[in-house]
């Protein structure tokens, strides 16, 4: 469990100390996972699950194993639902004061407790952590409200309820509160806190930082980097128009001043390049980028390169909604140490990340360097020995504790025939048929199509030079055959139809995700994947006049398809660390 920082020191040296006692637990993690177990103890004796296995009496690890059984979110669902109709004391002494939700695999949403006490003692000392190596890496010795550009999460966005509590996503936060919760100096500041109704919410910031002195932008996602970069081309004109007069959207805003001269800076910056602004030209101070890096969202790395060639890439917290599994500490750009003060963690081994089955847990202490694990992780919001369904792998160590990357859904595949057709499969395919270096990848998805026979569909925002959908779609083809054998056989046998190619103009997957955002979904909940496990993104990209074509016949869920086709389900994209 993190020792509690306290609240007299300033920011800046709160989180200097924060990431000091991040680094020392990942020297000496046995201890740190000692202290988890005593706090997860105490929390669960006297409720609920407590009577029902015996908790209060628990000791060690192994007694923690033997009493409490590895449960997937379903299985936690009834206790939940206890927790909702308003029973005291079910899974946690402190009561929760809200409900976090995510997306599920099966398109019903996840609602995870949360309580004061673990926003205090964990999540919120763990932000502490991960800033102060940001700006420790900048050199930063004080931190002012417009350093950063925080994407990460949002004040604004109204909870919903369900029973007596508030229901948010884990980006989502209205008010801090107080002691160790994350407050950081921008959390009062008017292009955090406040919005222009009916505008942009990242324009609105826009308008208020543009040309000051911002030295890192974090977010969680990449592609909310993306929609930054966008509203930066498609608005240039307006930016500098707003800047000048101190409006937003032309709209006069309080405390928003003009700024004549920064408008002219950005406007010479312009036509110095001759197009729109990017965003070195909106932030000249500009010196790193944060977002996650690992799973798919690594297929992003070379655009923001691009987009912001002078400034570092580190990754943030791989953070789910049930709690934070790794933390930087350092530069590495893809796999922090595993937070071994955030939670009690056990890993079980997997050879194939489609292997659903669990085996033996392992302590932190036990993995190896190259093998791939299932997590197994318990919160002191309550979720004890909660099977995360996500896989890592092992690809070094920071002291005595494991450094992970995240590797994706276990279990995430696509299968009309016996194929078991997965993503990585799909994307080394693309990347082996693009064949140009130098060139990135674009962005792209690929989608089971119910026909007879079935058939997969790669939607792709662009091809290599000289080379035409049939051509590309040929060589993805021989690539997925040599990757996996039981396509090929599908194939040869003519159970499988080719693979389809489709090229979609640039900016169609963001405008799947604006659809969204504008939805109501959470900026965490909307994520890339190469592969789908349904069809609905074909829907949400033809509802935007971004697909043509004659209507298609698709498949309800691809893996484990049996009976009549189906119509496409809910989830759009799904797969980087929820």
């Amino acid at each position: 469990m993190e020792t509690l920082i306290g609240g007299s020191v300033g920011f800046r040296t709160r989180t200097a100390m924060a990431l000091g006692q991040q680094r020392a637990a990942c020297l000496t993690p046995e201890p740190a996972q000692r202290a988890v177990l005593d706090d997860l103890v105490s929390q669960a004796t006297g409720t609920a699950f407590d009577r029902e296995h015996g908790v209060a009496g628990i000791r060690t690890i192994e007694d923690w194993r033997a009493a409490v059984p590895i449960r997937p979110y379903h299985a936690y669902r009834p206790w939940i639902d206890r927790v909702i109709a308003g029973e005291q004391s079910v899974l946690t002494t402190d009561e929760p004061y809200a409900l976090l939700t995510t997306s599920g695999t099966s398109g019903d949403p996840k609602l995870i407790p949360t309580t004061r006490y673990w926003r205090q003692h964990y999540r919120g000392p763990a932000l502490y952590a991960q800033w102060g190596l940001y700006f420790q890496l900048l050199g930063l010795e004080t931190v002012a409200p417009n350093t950063a550009l925080d994407l990460s999460w949002d004040r604004t966005a109204r909870p919903g309820r369900v029973g007596e509590l508030p229901v948010y996503g884990i980006t989502q936060r209205q008010y801090s509160l107080g002691g160790n919760d994350w407050t950081p100096p921008w959390y009062g500041a008017p292009w955090f806190a406040d919005t222009v109704p009916g505008e942009d919410r990242m324009y609105t910031q826009l308008c208020w930082l543009a040309d000051q002195d911002v030295r890192l932008v974090v977010a969680v996602n990449p592609s909310k980097l993306v929609r930054l970069a966008e509203q930066l081309a498609d608005r240039t004109d307006d930016l500098i128009r707003d800047v000048h007069d101190g409006t937003i959207g032309r709209r006069r805003v309080p405390q928003l001043r003009a700024r004549p001269e920064a408008a002219r800076r950005l406007a010479a910056r312009a036509a110095a390049r001759g197009g729109p602004l990017q965003m070195e030209d909106a932030f000249p101070a500009l010196s790193l980028l944060v977002c996650w890096m690992s799973g798919s969202a690594r297929l992003y790395e070379p655009w923001l390169r691009r987009m912001a060639p002078g400034a570092a890439i580190l990754p943030f917290s791989t953070t789910g909604t049930e709690g934070i599994v790794t933390l930087p500490i350092d530069n590495h750009l893809t796999a922090g140490p595993l937070a071994i003060n955030q939670a009690l963690y056990e890993f079980t081994e997997i050879s194939d990340i489609e292997d659903e089955s669990i085996g033996a847990s392992l302590a932190p202490e036990e993995v190896e360097v190259g093998k791939a694990y299932r997590l197994i992780m318990s919160q002191a919001n309550g979720m004890y020995r909660y099977d995360t369904g996500d896989a890592y792998q092992v690809v070094g160590w920071a002291g005595r504790t494991p450094r992970l990357e995240f590797l994706g859904r276990v279990g995430h595949t696509t299968s009309f025939t016996g194929e078991k057709l997965t993503e990585n499969q799909i994307h080394l395919a693309v990347r082996r048929s693009w064949g140009t270096p130098g060139r990135p990848l674009p962005l792209f998805t690929s989608v089971p199509i119910w026909e007879m026979p079935p058939r997969y569909l790669l939607m792709i925002e662009g091809l290599p030079p000289d080379t035409d959908a049939r051509t590309f779609a040929r060589e993805v083809e021989e690539s997925l055959c040599a990757l996996n054998g039981e396509y090929a056989d599908k194939r040869s046998g003519g159970r499988l139809a080719p693979i389809d190619v489709h090229v979609l103009s640039e900016g169609s997957f963001a405008a799947v995700t604006q659809a969204r955002l504008t939805a109501g979904a959470a900026a965490a909940q909307i994520k890339h994947h190469w592969l789908q496990r349904d069809a609905s993104v074909v829907e949400a990209l033809r509802s935007l006049g971004r697909l043509g074509g004659p209507a298609l016949v698709l498949s309800q869920r691809a893996s484990g398809l049996s009976g009549a086709p189906g119509s496409a389900g809910s989830s759009v994209m799904q797969g980087v660390p929820r």
